[in-house]
């Protein structure tokens, strides 16, 4: 049975996990009868995973485009580049795991709204290092003074200690997955 109990898993074509059930994609039975069926406890997972991510998303980012005119991954440029000494946009990019055309059209947006700047690093005059601006640090104050409704029905939905514990199940799936990663790069 599939997470939920929702009837057979089959392999998902396009990786190696186990994503969706035959009712999810009635033209995939075939794969199902053909013995494809997972063995995983939850087969689910990685759809599971991703859509809630997805839904996640567009609700944070309807909520903080509201509020500070920014979306969730920008305020998460935003929060790094504020806690760092100093950061470049390589290092910016290992931190959230993106790759380097991804941060530069970020940072580019967030330059153009006035948010971030490029200055000369302090530790070697060569670099370019990520600073907020003043209106970058209004964004992030305008987020810090806003209680955003998908959070408070998060927190609701765990209860107290539980979202610490899922999150920390969380922080173990992305190591787990960078020593898959790293593993593949030796190889």
């Amino acid at each position: 049975m599939g997470i939920f109990g929702l009837g057979p898993a089959i392999a998902c074509p396009a990786a190696a996990h186990y994503c969706f059930t035959s009712e999810e994609y009635p033209s995939d039975r075939h794969k199902a009868r053909q013995g494809m069926v997972a063995t995983s406890k939850n087969p689910r997972l990685y759809s599971r995973l991703q859509i809630a991510a997805q839904q996640l998303r567009k609700v944070t980012d309807r909520q903080l485009v509201e509020a500070a005119g920014i979306t969730a991954p920008q305020y998460g440029v935003l929060v790094r580049v504020a806690a760092a000494e100093e950061l470049n946009q390589t290092s910016l990019a290992r931190e959230l795991r993106l790759n380097d055309s991804a941060i530069t059209a970020m940072v580019k947006r967030l330059i153009g709204l006035g948010m971030l700047k490029k200055a000369r690093s302090k530790a070697d005059s060569r670099a370019w290092v990520l600073t907020l601006t003043a209106e970058g640090e209004r964004a992030m104050e305008r987020v810090h003074g806003t209680v955003l409704s998908i959070n408070e029905k998060i927190d609701a939905e765990f209860g107290p200690g539980k979202l610490d514990d899922f999150v920390d199940k969380l922080n173990r799936l992305i190591a787990l997955c960078d020593e898959e990663q790293a593993a593949d790069a030796e190889a």
